[in-house]
């Protein structure tokens, strides 16, 4: 059949950058995400499932689902954060207040602590073995012993919790409210209140970029990211469409990344501040995270119940520098053939009808390079995927919307047929052909 597969790939291009996409569906309404780099998985908190989906970073597809209750809609798995060097996963609860401690290799859960009325966001200090979880209700954050999951205390605030961030290299904690104008800033080694940053906005999400020095503070009704030093004075504004909030910054190349819920973009700001680059994405991205090892943005869509990844450069001329390693093989590939379009004029449309043909995707493309890492891609997925299954129902049911005669199905269909037929008359065409070649069978079943 047709690959329009779950984890279709899109290429996004720009003058000085492009980004690769990929998707994998996952439980209903996600509302966070978290990445093991060391396990190359991916934890999904399925709101509205109540289960953590677990994905290969790599491959883009589901490996396990966790239950988190046996009792249906009790569970409602808000925020995840994770311990990579102890593999250890928690999970918060914003209707129980529950928080969940899975072990991340097997994903058996370790054990639940009850620890207030509406637990939201968490953050793992590895180096003080404390996790920093809020409490919206309470306005305060549990401060729990990674060890033995005992609670060592709490930290009383004025207003409610929403987004916290830990600057490693300083052991200090801050706290973003989203109902008022301010961050905490918390001493990480005795967890006392040393600080208050006034932000000009409410502020629901921050993220600290160590390169600089700065504090990053996002808002989903401002139409601004505002800028903070080390004095916590306001030093500048960067100017975006309301619906910008969730945020992250990959700390090893220092730029940070804003997701807009409202407009399908992700910004790209670099360590001067400058927003450099807007990512158009093909769903509505919430929760963002970064790997630290390679330059790839994870988003969770809760609209769609998805969860995408989107591999990023910028401003390539030169990737001589390059290292080429296993994992990042195929971005280095892209890398190079990009370098060569300018020079060489190096773009074989053959190639690119071709990849265009059987992914069934649009866009504009340059250079060998880019088309094959996405055929490679298309190859990878489908090798691995079923070699023929069962019609399901639902796309008897979906093609028999657009047709009032009796539709003939076929048993089974093939996973591995990649042949697409011309439609030449809209008017002869067969819903039951079209819907079995241009719906994700294959990756649904």
């Amino acid at each position: 059949m047709k690959l329009f597969i779950l984890s279709a790939c899109l290429i996004v291009s720009f003058p000085t950058s492009f980004a690769v996409e990929d998707f994998a569906m996952v439980g209903g309404n996600p509302r966070d995400i978290e990445l093991d780099y060391l396990l190359n998985n991916i934890y999904v908190a399925n709101y509205d499932s109540g289960t953590i989906s677990i994905i290969d970073s790599d491959q883009m597809m589901i490996k396990e689902t966790i239950q988190l209750s046996d009792s249906p809609n009790t569970a409602r798995p808000t925020k995840i954060a994770v311990d990579s060097q102890n593999h250890i996963v928690y999970v918060s609860d914003k209707i129980s207040g529950v928080l969940t401690i899975i072990d991340g290799i097997n994903g058996n859960i370790i054990k639940k602590v009850k620890l207030g009325g509406s637990l939201w966001d968490l953050e793992i200090n590895e180096q003080s073995q404390k996790i920093y979880v809020s409490d919206l209700m309470n306005n305060k954050i549990s401060v729990v012993n990674t060890n033995d999951y005992t609670v060592k205390g709490y930290i009383e605030l004025s207003s409610s919790p929403w987004d916290i961030v830990i600057e490693k290299n300083t052991n200090t904690i801050y706290v973003a409210t989203g109902t008022s104008e301010s961050i905490f800033v918390i001493d990480g080694n005795s967890d006392k209140i040393i600080g208050n940053i006034y932000t000009g906005i409410k502020p629901w999400g921050i993220s600290v970029n160590e390169k600089n020095n700065l504090i990053y503070a996002t808002s989903w009704d401002s139409d601004k990211i505002t800028i903070i030093d080390k004095n916590y004075q306001t030093i500048s504004e960067i100017q975006v469409n309301p619906g910008a909030w969730q945020i992250a910054t990959n700390q090893n190349n220092g730029i940070t990344m804003v997701a807009n819920e409202h407009t399908n973009e992700i910004y790209l700001i670099n360590e001067n501040s400058e927003m450099f680059e807007t990512i158009t994405v093909s769903s509505s991205p919430q929760t963002i995270i970064t790997d630290p090892e390679k330059n790839t943005i994870y988003a969770a869509n809760p609209l769609s119940n998805s969860v995408s990844s989107i591999e990023y450069d910028y401003g390539i001329s030169d990737t001589s520098n390059i290292t080429e390693s296993g994992q990042d093989s195929l971005i280095f590939d892209v890398l190079d053939g990009l370098s060569k379009v300018h020079e060489n004029n190096n773009v074989d449309d053959e190639t690119v009808s071709k990849l265009l043909k059987n992914i069934g995707i649009t866009g504009k493309f340059d250079g060998n390079e880019i088309a094959n890492i996405l055929l490679d891609d298309y190859d990878k997925k489908k090798d691995s995927g079923p070699k023929e299954i069962h019609v399901p129902n639902w796309t008897k049911e979906l093609a028999s919307m657009f047709s009032t005669d009796p539709l003939v199905f076929p048993e089974k269909v093939s996973c591995t047929d990649d042949s697409i037929g011309k439609i030449s008359d809209i008017d002869k065409v067969n819903p039951v052909e079209i819907w079995l070649n241009i719906l994700p069978i294959c990756q649904f079943s």
